[in-house]
């Protein structure tokens, strides 16, 4: 995979230094390098020593990985500890979440749907993007989620996983899926809070 991102990292820098004029935006290489840091053999050893970490260890643990973050959950304080003694690692954030509710639901004050839904992080092309628009401001008993509201008259096509509806019946979800198939990433219950 670092090999790849290597390669990737190589394409787009002959690509930005060929598109881009640095009369008018600077130099090409520096909005590279602020975008995409290079991958230095230090890099590589620090992921090394993360990952063995990870796959020797008897804890239970969630890791999420995005862009060049990394978030691990875990119930067990010496995962927390042996992480906390990785210098490599930088801008250490440290939680705890108590639960309050049962699996698969989310808990609001004054719930008016039955149902949250969570998109998957797809690229749609430009139409079905249209659909998809036109398909949910024909849907006044649905609630758009405000990140997905912005994207719908945002120029981007790719949709977020953090975009959401909130709905009152399943079987809407099929007529969903006859828009655009294989969107929906998961569904909750939604309950009140006490």
């Amino acid at each position: 995979m670092i090999e790849r991102r290597r390669y990737w990292r190589e394409i787009a820098q002959k690509r930005v230094t060929g598109s881009i004029k640095s009369s008018i935006f600077g130099n090409p290489q520096s909005i590279l390098s602020r975008r995409h840091k290079e991958i230095t053999e230090t890099t590589v050893a620090d992921l090394h020593e993360l990952a063995e970490l990870l796959l020797t260890t008897a804890s239970e643990f969630k890791l999420v990985v995005s862009v060049n973050q990394a978030h691990v959950y875990t119930n067990d304080q010496s995962l927390i500890d042996q992480l906390s003694d990785l210098s490599s690692l930088t801008q250490k954030d440290y939680s705890r979440a108590i639960i309050g509710c049962p699996p698969n639901t989310i808990r609001l004050k004054n719930p008016r749907h039955q149902f949250r839904s969570y998109f998957k992080m797809i690229k749609l092309t430009s139409e079905q993007k249209d659909y998809l628009m036109n398909f949910l401001a024909n849907q006044p008993e649905v609630r758009i989620s405000p990140a997905l509201r912005g994207w719908l008259t945002a120029p981007f096509n790719r949709t977020q996983d953090y975009f959401f509806i909130d709905h009152n019946q399943m079987s809407w979800l099929t007529m969903l899926s006859l828009v655009r198939p294989g969107l929906i990433r998961k569904t909750q219950q939604i309950i009140a809070a006490k």
